[in-house]
């Protein structure tokens, strides 16, 4: 099965996170995953962590937005214009910021940030539930007909 995927870029503002939630959302919704609530609930968190990121960090340059499903796993990259790479640290208790990385680390199977010719690229790999398999016709000849 080939892999689907969307991308499209934003301005790094702050409207400019909300608006690509939404459409990532909207997205990954297309895609017809079964469990696909809590699967849209983890997407739209991690989706709205790394843009926050990347608007707070990496200025008013323009972020490019990607999504994609492969290998039972929906992948989600934000790009951006600066070309530090993010640090997770341990906010304090009062800390407004700083929960981010931690968040995503918590829900994502695997993520990470990589140096890009242009900035970086920060992603997250979210795993999607198998469908159920149907049963294999051995089994199923043994089951009572109706």
């Amino acid at each position: 099965m080939e892999p689907l995927r969307f991308s499209f870029s934003v301005a790094g503002t702050a409207c400019a996170v909300t608006d690509s939630r939404h459409r990532v959302v909207a997205g990954v919704l297309g895609w017809r995953l079964d469990d696909a609530d809590e699967v849209l609930e983890t997407v739209a968190l991690v989706t709205s962590e790394l843009l926050t990121n990347a608007v707070r960090h990496a200025g008013h340059g323009p972020i490019s937005v990607a999504a994609e499903l492969t290998g039972g796993r929906v992948r989600i990259e934000v790009c951006d214009s600066s070309p530090v790479l993010p640090k997770a640290g341990l906010p304090g208790a009062y800390d407004e910021h700083g929960r981010g990385l931690p968040i995503v680390a918590a829900l994502a199977d695997r993520h990470d940030a990589e140096a890009t010719a242009s900035g970086k690229r920060c992603w997250a790999e979210i795993p999607v539930p198998a469908p159920p398999a149907p049963p294999d016709a051995a089994v199923h000849a043994l089951l009572p007909r109706r």
